[in-house]
């Protein structure tokens, strides 16, 4: 019997070696693919943050740019009806969980589809509430003695939910209605 003096590995071993291989291979992929799931999760919570605060920083924005407390005439919850010191119309609305706005009173753009609630609150200048209900609009009466404005929202995308809030005091408020000698 002639004994053999290779050095090299038998099936068994190579066999037991891409057994091995395969299983730690399977379990880097596992890992892999959670972590990307995880990634591409946060990802999508961060767009719908991003829209959130986006949609939200242009209502305060042109909420605080209003020409008079009389330009909120026709606003309640669903409608936000603003003018800006060179007499540019904008109208927010929300339908259907959509946030919209209008540039020229016809045709709207989405800034969120993902409201879940809404709350506009209008206070006179002793901060009583003025808010119309659910389904009414400020009558120009109303609208005139408005002060200050809250604006709160609640944006929920799948399990996530996001709340934001804030007071809103138009920087033209500060310098009171025009007179007629102006």
């Amino acid at each position: 019997m002639k004994i053999s003096d290779s050095k090299a590995f038998t099936m068994i071993e190579i066999v037991i070696v891409i057994f091995i291989t395969g299983i730690i291979g399977s379990m880097a992929a596992s890992l892999l693919y959670q972590g990307a799931d995880i990634y591409v999760d946060e990802t999508n919570r961060q767009g719908f943050v991003s829209e959130s605060r986006s949609a939200f920083w242009r209502l305060m924005r042109e909420t605080q740019g209003q020409k008079s407390s009389e330009d909120f005439d026709q606003s309640g919850q669903q409608i936000f009806n603003l003018k800006n010191a060179n007499n540019i119309s904008r109208q927010f609305r929300i339908i259907s969980n959509e946030f919209e706005l209008s540039l020229d009173g016809s045709i709207y753009s989405d800034l969120s589809n993902s409201v879940s609630s809404n709350n506009f609150y209008f206070y006179n200048n002793v901060f009583s509430d003025v808010t119309p209900s659910s389904s009414a609009l400020l009558s120009l009466s109303d609208a005139e003695s408005i002060h200050l404005t809250k604006i709160k929202f609640t944006f929920q995308k799948g399990s996530d939910t996001f709340s934001l809030s804030s007071y809103v005091y138009p920087i033209n408020f500060r310098f009171g209605k025009k007179m007629s000698y102006h």
